[in-house]
């Protein structure tokens, strides 16, 4: 016998052996371990006058409940909007007080308001509306606070306004993916993320040259930004457009073209592949849509997105990329304007696209996206679409 093993008594083993019995038999099975709680791991808020976006990390995905309270004079609390997480905990990182004080709201608070229910708690200071959306890889809970100019600014009298010149655009340009995130990958060393960035600067420098815009970018180095950050960067420098520039991939090798996209939920099931791999569901792109999240998107949030304009913007931009392609790419595909939920278009307040310029999978085409002539071609049509746009946008005005 080897040391520290001890043997029960005969009897005590039946007793045991009995009492198993008694419990798979008459008393049922044991109750079921408790479910693991997820970790509420990271508060962080984006704000500028007039929008504020909130968002709340998490370990896992789970189910949330959010409601509104009204200011509680006796306690002297403030409004608030209360989200509730189910099966979830605080982590150390999660902090218990965020002071905002941005003229919306006032602060975030964090607490454990049952053994599995962590609280998130926003003090109103004042606001018109609000809208949450959720995102994964990882999980986030984005909420978007709007609110109208507290000083209540009168309207500048058309005869003063004539006299002003007329403000300059603002475009923001989003080179897909970026740093530890590399995109779609190509034989050799070619990457969609260098390759976006790429074009990004040569729309830039097209655009500034031709036309009286102000030309901004989530980034213009190799770094990683998340999806949520880059619409509420546009919305926090109040962008006129939002262009999210991107390369395609396929198992098909032969697969080749350019499409482009606005935002709304799709059936289409190349789509939904695609839309998992640009919002980093690589392991979800083969799944169905109601399996990834990625057909849901909140009605509302797709209202408030400039739909229409969106739209307009996708095909200008569409029809003009495949016309300067053909210069020299003959046998470019046109694949057309798509409807697609892409994160990265969620919440933006300014008419919004992703454009998948050519597939890096295609050896053809690999080949032609490296090289700096055909990228010119290319921002030469996206330049013409979105002048072509603005063109158009301009003469509805004067209606």
């Amino acid at each position: 016998m080897g040391r520290g093993i001890s043997f029960l008594p005969f009897r005590s083993i039946v007793l045991i052996v009995g009492l198993s019995i008694g419990l798979s038999i008459g008393l049922g099975s044991p109750p079921a371990a408790p479910a693991a709680l997820h970790i509420l791991e990271r508060v962080h808020y984006t704000s500028v006058e007039g929008y504020t976006r909130v968002v709340i990390t998490l370990s896992g995905k789970t189910d949330h409940k959010l409601f509104t309270l009204p200011a509680d004079l006796s306690s002297r609390r403030p409004p608030r909007i209360v989200i509730d997480f189910s099966l979830a905990d605080l982590g150390p990182r999660a902090p218990r007080s965020l002071p905002i004080h941005d003229g919306l709201l006032k602060q975030v608070r964090t607490g454990q308001f049952t053994p599995t229910t962590a609280r998130v708690v926003l003090d109103v200071e004042r606001i018109d509306e609000h809208h949450a959306f959720a995102l994964y890889a990882p999980y986030r809970l984005v909420i978007d606070i709007r609110g109208k100019d507290p000083k209540g600014a009168k309207p500048v009298p058309d005869s003063a306004r004539s006299a002003q010149p007329a403000p300059r655009l603002k475009i923001m340009l989003d080179p897909g993916h970026g740093g530890k995130d590399p995109g779609a990958l190509g034989r050799g060393k070619a990457r969609e993320k260098n390759v976006a960035l790429a074009l990004s600067k040569r729309v830039a420098r097209k655009l500034e040259a031709h036309l009286p815009v102000d030309v901004l970018f989530t980034r213009q180095r190799d770094i990683f930004i998340p999806l949520e950050e880059r619409t509420a960067l546009a919305n926090v420098a109040r962008a006129d457009l939002f262009i999210s520039l991107h390369i395609n991939a396929s198992r098909n090798p032969q697969a080749r073209g350019i499409e482009t996209y606005y935002l709304n939920n799709s059936n289409d099931r190349a789509t939904n592949r695609l839309a998992a791999l640009e919002n980093g569901l690589q392991h979800l792109a083969s799944a169905a849509p109601q399996q990834t999240g990625l057909s849901y998107i909140l009605s509302d949030l797709i209202q408030t997105s400039k739909e229409e304009e969106s739209i307009s913007l996708a095909n200008h931009l569409q029809n003009a990329l495949v016309r300067q392609a053909k210069r020299r790419n003959p046998h470019v595909r046109n694949i057309g304007v798509k409807k697609g939920p892409f994160y990265v278009l969620v919440g933006a307040h300014m008419p919004c696209v992703l454009v998948e310029a050519g597939f890096i999978t295609h050896t053809a085409e690999r080949r032609l996206l490296l090289s700096r002539a055909y990228q010119d071609d290319l921002a030469e049509g996206l330049y013409q679409g979105i002048a072509s746009f603005l063109r158009e946008q301009e003469q509805a005005k004067s209606l």
